[in-house]
């Protein structure tokens, strides 16, 4: 029963915590007390400290784990998948095919594919059969499979057909193989190919950095999206390339077209994008001791505004007829333009390019080299490298 020291105290044995007894009665209490800035949780002199069974949760899969592996740990819990209880003697295969065929067994009834039928009902076999062959992409096709080759492996057995059992033994370690990377390893392997995308781009940069082409760098960019946004403090939702922002005449003529159309995620917001390609010159000659801006960068500059002040003129008739939630009343102007690490080459030509950005309050200018540095900052933290010749 609790005393007045320990009447307010709320145990949580469903988190790592300790066994501490009270000051008062001696009653055992579990505790999860949080540390320093809600770091991690307290231990004191003479607590015991559990780690509920429950909580702690391995897997390949990153968000699916309440820990984080070091490498070795990682080949660790591979060999734990990959050679779990395999059988050290010859005379422990049988144990070893009953062990497989349950696993088996209890993955297909858990299955939500198969609710409301019973895998021991030979009237139901039919219909499982037919449910778990439409969905096999999922582990319990591969449990289906495995099970199947282990009931071939033991009439093998039984009637002394070697080479029928070899056959079968390997069906069942390649389905195996499948159903470990279904439960495992896809989701894994997945975030891998996605991040890949980030060394894609990046190897593009490597090789096209002199590349004039306006029509490649939109189409590159309009595929890797995302890199525009690395840009952005703020989160952005994709709408449109080549986005309509107004000045059509009554001919149809004179269409004003943005590189790329964003929207805020939470204001909606509008932001225009415009590109250039990196070989674009940011300065032009020198004038009076330092550099002007290029008729390329200005010209981008202008255009970005003209097509911000054309987008909040014509907002109503732009959106008409389509599903966008899209608002003007500041809109945010990007260029992305030129190489600063190849040209702006000496410390005039670096402050007269920055005196230049400064200034164009309503209009952020990012250089091609500026962009995919960020990029190479967010590879680095998830130790994404690619080889340069």
């Amino acid at each position: 029963m609790a005393c007045p020291k320990c009447a307010d105290v709320v145990e949580q044995p469903d988190l790592p915590h300790v066994v501490r007894q009270c000051e008062g009665c001696g009653r055992e209490l579990r505790i999860h007390e949080r540390g320093a800035h809600g770091i991690g949780f307290n231990v004191r002199k003479g607590d015991k400290v559990v780690i509920p069974g429950d909580w702690l949760k391995l897997s390949l899969n990153p968000l699916k784990s309440t820990g984080q592996f070091s490498r070795y740990g990682l080949q660790w819990f591979a060999q734990q998948i990959h050679l779990e209880d395999l059988p050290k003697k010859k005379e422990e295969v049988g144990a070893e095919i009953d062990r497989l065929e349950a696993r088996c067994d209890s993955i297909i009834k858990a299955s939500k594919i198969i609710e409301g039928l019973d895998i021991t009902n030979e009237d139901h076999a039919e219909e499982i059969i037919a449910k778990l062959k439409a969905n096999q992409d999922t582990p319990e096709w591969w449990a289906f499979l495995m099970g199947t080759f282990i009931s071939f492996l033991r009439e093998a057995m039984e009637t002394g057909n070697v080479q029928q059992a070899v056959w079968a033994m390997g069906c069942v370690e390649r389905c195996r193989s499948m159903l470990l990377f279904k439960e495992h390893l896809e989701e894994v392997v997945w975030m891998g190919q996605s991040a890949k995308r980030v060394v894609d781009i990046l190897r593009t940069w490597d090789a096209n950095k002199l590349n004039d082409d306006e029509g490649f760098w939109q189409i590159t960019l309009r595929e890797n999206v995302y890199a525009i946004s690395q840009v952005f403090a703020v989160p952005l939702v994709f709408i449109k390339d080549s986005a309509y922002v107004g000045g059509m005449n009554i001919d149809r003529q004179d269409s004003k077209l943005v590189d790329y159309l964003f929207s805020q995620e939470s204001s909606r917001e509008a932001v225009l994008v415009e590109i250039k390609t990196p070989a674009t010159k940011l300065l032009g000659p020198k004038y009076r001791g330092t550099y002007r801006p290029s008729t390329e960068l200005a010209g981008a500059v202008m255009q970005a505004l003209d097509y911000r002040r054309s987008l909040s003129k014509n907002l109503s008739g732009v959106l008409e007829g389509t599903d966008y939630t899209l608002q003007a009343f500041a809109p945010k102007c990007v260029v992305i333009i030129g190489n600063g690490s190849v040209e702006l080459d000496s410390e005039a030509k670096r402050e007269a390019f920055e005196m230049f950005r400064a200034n164009s309050r309503d209009v952020e200018i990012v250089t091609y080299d500026e962009l995919f540095r960020k990029l190479e900052v967010l590879a680095s933290l998830f130790s994404l490298t690619r080889s340069k010749k």
